[in-house]
């Protein structure tokens, strides 16, 4: 859970035109993840099930929710495939996942 915090700590930050590059960009990968762990949550998949559904490990799965590596887009769309939504419905926001599928 010490991660999940951490993620939430950069994503409170508001003063995002103050960042410099590097913290923009951890700041953009904290919200996609975040996102992608609430969409998996609400689907009620655990990480277990999303690495069975790609064919790869749980800690790979662990790995990038936790941000301890940087994904690549191929690792994303699957992700998202494993989900049942796209990467650019992830990345603008969760509130459009509601949207376009009614949830």
């Amino acid at each position: 859970m010490k991660k999940r915090e951490r993620i939430l700590e950069v994503l409170k930050n508001k003063n995002f035109q103050d960042f410099d590059v590097e913290s923009k960009e951890l700041w953009l990968r904290a919200k996609i993840v975040m996102q992608f762990i609430t969409l998996r949550e609400k689907r009620g998949l655990k990480q277990s099930d999303v690495a069975k559904r790609m064919n790869i490990t749980r800690q790979m799965i662990a790995k990038f929710e936790s941000m301890a590596n940087s994904p690549t887009m191929t690792f994303l769309v699957k992700y998202a495939n494993a989900l049942d939504t796209e990467v650019d419905v992830l990345v603008k926001g969760l509130d459009l996942v509601e949207e376009i599928h009614g949830e």
